[in-house]
Parts: structure tokens; sequence; C-alpha cells
């Protein structure tokens, strides 16, 4: 499993509710990306963000191109920075579980 942490500077004038709606728009085109498990959108205050979750390195590498970091500089004004870690283990409160190596 690859975590790939993304993270761009954003205005801080952003309302929650203006946060919400860029959300809301952006989530669906996350729903059928070939090998991305999950997505976190997240934020700070003046930078913005994702935690996405994917079953390999070549899947990931697939999406971050250099279309995808053009993409991010048109709709945000930033260079987006990338974190590669590899995963080993999640601990699943939700479904009380603990999944190794996924």
């Amino acid at each position: 499993m690859i975590i790939t942490i993304v993270r761009f500077a954003t205005p801080s004038s952003a309302t929650p509710a203006e946060q919400r709606e860029m959300i809301e728009r952006a989530a669906p085109r996350y729903r059928e990306i070939p090998g991305l498990r999950r997505k976190w959108f997240v934020s700070a205050p003046g930078e913005g963000g994702g935690v996405y979750e994917w079953r390999s390195r070549e899947e990931a590498e697939r999406w971050f191109t250099p279309e995808w970091f053009a993409r991010m500089r048109a709709s945000y004004g930033a260079e987006p920075r990338i974190d590669w870690l590899e995963g080993h283990a999640v601990v699943d409160n939700v479904a009380g579980r603990t999944d190794f190596e996924i």
C-alpha cells in the first residue's frame, strides 16, 4: 500500500462553506481512479491537500502526471508537494479490524 500526502498553498480567506462546496464539486472525480482505495480531503490555515491510499506506487504515479501538476497550478495557483510513504497496516476502529500490508 502506498500513501501520498499532497499539500498546496490556498487563500486563507475560504470559509468552511466554500471549502465544502469545492470538495463536493471535486469528490466525484476520485470515484473511478484505478488503484485509489481512499482519499481524504484535508486543510489547515492557508493550505489544502489530500491524503491518498493507493494499492501500488505504479497506480499512484499514473495519477500524478505532469498534466495533474498543471491542473493543480491552474486551479489553486500554487505548486503542489507530494510526500510518498509506504503503508504497512491500517487500524480501522470503525470496522473493528486491523489490516496488514493491504
